[in-house]
């Protein structure tokens, strides 16, 4: 009897991950893996060629915050305000982040928006 497309769907999923993701670091010192992605807007704040100069306003709903891209079995393991140490170079985004929010895709998968990891906002919510 062939397994169940949910089954064979998270053992790709695993398997893809394990193989491709990049390496995060939890808390606890746990080791983790996903999709991580750290969008840069510096080409285009103050850019010349793009017609933004400094002090120019920026559409804060066009800012793309960092994530990390994991199975939902494993977004468990990191609720809102955790920590994750994402272990790349710093030039890659790599670095200690908090975790703002879940946002489940749907397909077994989530994405954990991150922010800086600053304690000065830590009673904002």
């Amino acid at each position: 009897m062939a397994p169940a497309f949910r089954a064979l769907a998270e053992r790709m999923d695993r398997l893809l991950v394990d193989r491709l993701g990049d390496q995060a670091t939890l808390e606890d010192g746990t080791m983790m893996r996903g999709a991580f992605a750290s969008p840069f807007l510096g080409a285009q704040i103050g850019a010349k060629a793009s017609g933004f100069r400094l002090g120019a306003a920026v559409n804060a709903d066009q800012l793309a915050e960092p994530t990390f891209h994991v199975r939902a079995v494993d977004a468990i393991k990191l609720p809102r305000g955790a920590f994750v140490t994402v272990d790349l170079a710093v030039e890659h985004g790599g670095g200690r982040y908090k975790v703002v929010r879940h946002e489940p895709d749907g397909s077994g998968m989530v994405n954990l928006v991150l922010g800086a990891d600053n304690e000065r906002d830590d009673d904002i919510q």
